[in-house]
């Protein structure tokens, strides 16, 4: 859902920029807050956001156009580029029965990815659960269980209780039989 928008915003503002009549810092500008506001929408963190729109402008007004490109293609290869640097090279993820631990920083989107990862194994035909180990941030239970509820995803958590390690243990025991079982944790607050 939010991927399948956010890939559909971050099009819509590459096709302004092949529209364009010419490629120059205001073009630029305008795509890159097209840009950022598709990536704060799906919920990127926003310091990655403004790295990657300082690049962008910066690469798109002081790099060379290589020869063989002209400045339109020469700018979308850069958002590309920069969207791998920040998003990273994908990878496959094994249709099979797991277990996955979110970890990570504090606010990086962890909650969110865990519900886009169950619907993704959901779509693949497997039948995911999730757990709610994150006894820190309020709303982290609220949140995930909405988001599993709106998937209808199981949902497993003990709202209130501090006991992460307890919660996730209970859980196991209790989403024993689904195929792909999703740990949300609280995080760290730095590296």
């Amino acid at each position: 859902m939010v991927m399948e928008k956010l890939g559909n915003s971050l099009q819509d503002a590459l096709k302004k920029l092949v529209k364009s009549g010419r490629i120059d810092e205001h073009t630029v500008n305008e795509v890159v807050k097209d840009i950022q506001r598709a990536m704060l929408q799906a919920d990127v963190n926003v310091k990655l956001v403004m790295t990657m729109s300082n690049h962008i402008k910066e690469r798109a007004m002081k790099e060379d156009v290589p020869s063989g490109m002209n400045p339109r293609e020469h700018v979308i290869r850069i958002v590309y580029q920069e969207l791998i640097n920040i998003i990273g090279k994908g990878t496959d993820i094994p249709l099979k029965p797991q277990k996955i631990m979110m970890i990570g920083l504090q606010g990086s989107g962890k909650t969110t990815t865990t519900s886009k990862l169950a619907r993704y194994f959901q779509r693949k035909g497997l039948r995911p659960a999730v757990i709610c180990a994150d006894t820190f941030r309020p709303g982290a239970y609220q949140q995930l269980n909405t988001l599993c509820g709106k998937l209808n995803v199981t949902f497993y958590g003990e709202e209130g209780n501090p006991d992460a390690v307890g919660i996730v243990e209970r859980g196991l025991k209790e989403v024993e039989k689904y195929d792909v079982i999703i740990i949300d944790t609280a995080g760290r607050h730095s590296l």
